[in-house]
């Protein structure tokens, strides 16, 4: 395959990623609004999701600009580290004697899911601009 060719297909997948990770953000703000989720859960998943956000937009900046995208890599560590902390205190609050009761598992696995998916996708965005980076500077 052509040079060209794969930074293109590298630009659609890092441009898709981003937006698919802005778009489940959004959907996933909205999803625990319709679940009821104790009020300290949703504040912390609000604010990770802003921050998610932002984050990937300061990605998208950095890697026009080839700048900034350590900073960019130690706020998604940070990210995938609070998703890791509030997955266990989300599993501690909902779990009866070490279990999730079948009544909570749609609110479970809305805020552990959605937060592992997002900061699994943040994580691809890094890297995948990361390698954009790499692709142009190699040329």
């Amino acid at each position: 395959m052509d040079r060209e060719n794969k930074k293109t297909l590298l630009q659609i997948a890092y441009y898709g990623t981003s937006i698919l990770t802005i778009a489940l953000s959004i959907v996933f703000m909205i999803a625990m609004g319709m679940h009821e989720v104790a009020v300290y859960q949703k504040i912390v998943y609000y604010i990770w999701s802003i921050i998610l956000i932002l984050t990937i937009i300061l990605d998208i900046v950095a890697s026009i600009k080839h700048d900034f995208k350590f900073l960019t890599g130690l706020v998604i560590a940070a990210l995938a580290f609070l998703c890791l902390v509030m997955g266990i205190i989300v599993y501690a609050s909902f779990s009866v004697e070490w279990m999730v009761p079948f009544f909570a598992m749609g609110r479970f696995f809305t805020l552990v899911g959605f937060s592992t998916v997002l900061t699994i996708l943040g994580i691809v965005v890094f890297c995948t601009g990361e390698k954009l980076i790499n692709h142009n500077e190699n040329k």
